[in-house]
């Protein structure tokens, strides 16, 4: 599965990565660049480069694009098993574990460099959300302790039964 073959069904690109066509494209730009600062120093397997290499035509994922759809759909499927996700971009386990393992370094680097990155520092946060109009939080519910005392409870739990 290539990024050019879908890149057309605006719905499947959605699907499969989480973005737009347009969203991947203007994401496309910075992570070519920290990926070419990266392979132009190091190879694939991370050892640092003796010298300059080509892009092969002929390898697992040969365009750029392909390698950050290769990421993003990994990422946005809950990581599959290894092996599925190989078959799906017709590779071997050991070369999807190695591109898995590569492009979600330069995929991070790239979010960082455009601010995209989640923060966990809350002072942090609450300086960038000062600048922001809306905020959508992206939150799961969780179960909680409820308090034995039986006023402090019905003012606690909202009434909810257990899932």
């Amino acid at each position: 599965m290539y990024y050019d073959q879908i890149r057309h069904r605006h719905s499947q690109v959605l699907a499969a990565t989480g973005l737009t066509p347009v969203e991947f494209d203007a994401l496309l730009v910075t992570f070519k660049y920290h990926w070419d600062e990266y392979y132009s120093h190091f190879t694939l397997e991370g050892k640092v480069r003796q010298r300059i290499s080509y892009n092969r035509k002929t390898s697992v994922l040969p365009l750029i694009q392909d390698k950050m759809f290769f990421i993003l759909v990994y990422l946005k499927t809950t990581p599959p098993l290894q092996e599925l996700h190989a078959i799906q971009f017709e590779m071997t386990q050991p070369q999807a574990n190695r591109w898995i393992h590569l492009l979600s370094e330069i995929l991070r680097r790239t979010l960082k460099t455009l601010g995209e990155l989640p923060d966990r520092n809350s002072k942090r946060l609450i300086h960038i959300l000062q600048g922001c109009e809306e905020v959508l939080l992206d939150g799961t519910e969780r179960p909680i302790q409820r308090p034995l005392d039986e006023d402090r409870q019905s003012a606690c739990y909202s009434g909810k039964k257990n899932s």
